[in-house]
């Protein structure tokens, strides 16, 4: 009798055992995988407009010059950072919307990133993407990454 009760107890730790160990290695890997699926975002790479549920996406906005000026006509493809920022939205006038759902399955390239800071002394991080050279642009918030609004898809 002792020796079927031990043998209970040992099948009983040894499943038990068997268990935990499953578990430790399904959260390793589970987090493992997502400190890959961490990347880093930077000037010159792509971005794909991806999930949109509504009209137009919530967390970009569209800027679609409507007035053109003698410096507009700068090739935008070689400028980056605050030369792109100046030189794109310091000219010409704008119309400014949320970027609609028509975009989806288009893409952008990242020509500037810059963290804002919003009323209540929060910063957040800011993207800006040239869609159609020379003539709009998609100002991303991050919510747009956070709520899969963007397929991302660094340059190699």
């Amino acid at each position: 009798m002792i020796s079927l009760i031990f043998r209970i107890h040992i099948t009983t730790s040894t499943k038990i055992l068997k268990n935990l160990t499953l578990l430790v290695i399904i959260f390793l890997s589970f987090n493992s995988s997502a400190q890959e699926n961490e990347v880093e975002i930077r000037v010159q790479d792509t971005l794909y407009f991806d999930q949109c549920n509504t009209d137009s996406y919530q967390f970009i906005d569209y800027y679609k010059k409507t007035r053109f000026e003698t410096k507009d006509t700068i090739s935008l493809n070689d400028l980056y950072n605050w030369d792109f920022y100046n030189t794109f939205f310091n000219t010409g006038d704008f119309d400014v919307s949320r970027l609609p759902c028509s975009m989806k399955g288009r893409y952008g390239i990242i020509k500037h990133i810059m963290t804002i800071t919003d009323d209540k002394g929060e910063n957040h991080t800011v993207v800006i993407a040239m869609i159609e050279n020379n003539s709009s642009a998609a100002y991303i918030t991050e919510e747009a990454f956070l709520n899969d609004e963007l397929l991302y898809a660094p340059k190699q």
